[in-house]
């Protein structure tokens, strides 16, 4: 394990657990929902606690770092000679509010803009995912830890895309037909569909978008790298983890297929 990340992978993880506990309890007594602009983005009572939870205890044993949430406004300090933190308390809060079981909670960590250390916890199956650079990527669940390794598919036609449930985009079913690629999979939470990637289960996530943010993406990356997977971009840069803004204008594809990746890069 990456020794000088060991004690920051350990208070975050016990941090995760405790905002998870907080969540559900909020969850069973009823919680408020609000409106980020439109229906279409909506936040919780246990969003905005989970994430004050998170900023206030990272804080706390990283004051050095910066931290970037979904659910604070961005920092005014932009150094970039700093660390970062980024948070998503709940990673999934339609499939939260619709009493789902797919949510996650998130918290990735950058230096020199690119992600370090990355943890996503589904709490409704105890399930943890998590890695830190250079020192693979791990699983624990039931009580067993497991070595996290992507299985790239023998060809794209057997390639089995992950969709999500509430912004289920067409476009890829487009994709999949030109490709000749007929498993689709369903989840909610992008963590979990990298996660899933991840562990073996699926090979292709698009985002399509434009609209995905730093604290979706941070975390799970580094988990999806460090199991030997990939994140393309259409330009074919890395996602650069910065604090000046925190949307992902870039389409980009979360893959178990490495190497020669530029078939790939043309389908953005």
């Amino acid at each position: 394990m990456n020794h000088h990340l060991m004690h920051e992978l350990e208070t975050i993880i016990k941090l995760i657990k405790s905002a998870s506990s907080l969540i559900q309890d909020i969850r069973a007594r009823g919680f408020e929902i609000k409106y980020k602009g439109d229906v279409s983005d909506p936040v919780t009572e246990a969003d905005l606690a989970a994430s004050d939870f998170l900023m206030k205890e990272i804080s706390r044993y990283f004051p050095n770092d910066l931290i970037v949430s979904e659910e604070a406004p961005l920092p005014e300090d932009v150094s970039e000679q700093k660390r970062i933190w980024f948070i998503d308390p709940i990673d999934g809060t339609k499939e939260f509010i619709n009493n789902g079981k797919e949510w996650s909670i998130m918290v990735g960590l950058a230096e020199n803009n690119r992600p370090i250390l990355g943890v996503v916890y589904w709490p409704m199956e105890d399930k943890l995912y998590y890695a830190t650079k250079d020192q693979g990527a791990y699983v624990e669940s039931e009580g067993k830890k497991s070595k996290l390794s992507v299985a790239p598919p023998p060809n794209l036609k057997e390639a089995r895309i992950i969709q999500s449930r509430s912004h289920y985009d067409k476009k890829v079913d487009e994709i999949a037909k030109n490709l000749g690629i007929s498993q689709m999979l369903k989840q909610g939470s992008i963590g979990l569909k990298l996660g899933s990637i991840a562990e073996g289960r699926a090979d292709l996530y698009f985002n399509l978008s434009g609209k995905c943010h730093l604290w979706d993406l941070c975390g799970p990356e580094v988990i999806l790298l460090e199991a030997q997977g990939a994140v393309i971009t259409e330009s074919g840069l890395p996602i650069s983890y910065h604090s000046k803004t925190s949307v992902i204008r870039e389409k980009f594809i979360a893959t178990s297929v490495v190497g020669n990746t530029s078939h790939l890069m043309k389908l953005l």
